[in-house]
């Protein structure tokens, strides 16, 4: 018989932020309690059995206006591959333009998720063509 383990997580998918009880066995979510709504089970149960998180980072430019452009994911990334995506974000510069939107990094490690430039960054003009 595997053995239970009971964990507390506070909701945050409305205001009211219910004290969830999640009861686990064998790394999955058997039981749920104290929650108002199942839009919060079902919150509470995906954060306990594999939590996923939206990812914001920058990645460095060259030859542009600014040194560095904001990033962000499509979609959530898991938890525990946060660290190994900006591991992989470090190793990137990228060339000036860059267009918000643009894609930066498509399906960065395999995860099926994108990462996308949160602003445009314009390339810096050259003195001698003004």
């Amino acid at each position: 018989m595997t053995e239970k383990i009971e964990r507390t997580i506070t909701c945050i998918v409305c205001p009211t932020g219910c004290e969830a009880t999640v009861t686990m066995e064998g790394g999955k979510a058997v039981k749920a309690e104290g929650l108002a709504c199942s839009r919060g089970e079902e919150y509470v149960v995906r954060e306990v059995e594999a939590p996923m998180r939206d990812f914001f980072s920058i990645v460095g430019i060259e030859g542009g206006v600014a040194s560095v452009c904001p990033v962000r994911s499509t979609k959530p990334i898991p938890k525990d591959r946060i660290m190994d995506c900006s591991r992989e974000l470090a190793k990137l510069t990228v060339a000036a333009p860059v267009r918000m939107g643009d894609i930066v990094i498509h399906n960065i490690l395999g995860l099926g998720v994108d990462l996308v430039a949160t602003r445009s960054i314009e390339a810096l003009r050259d003195k001698g063509s003004e």
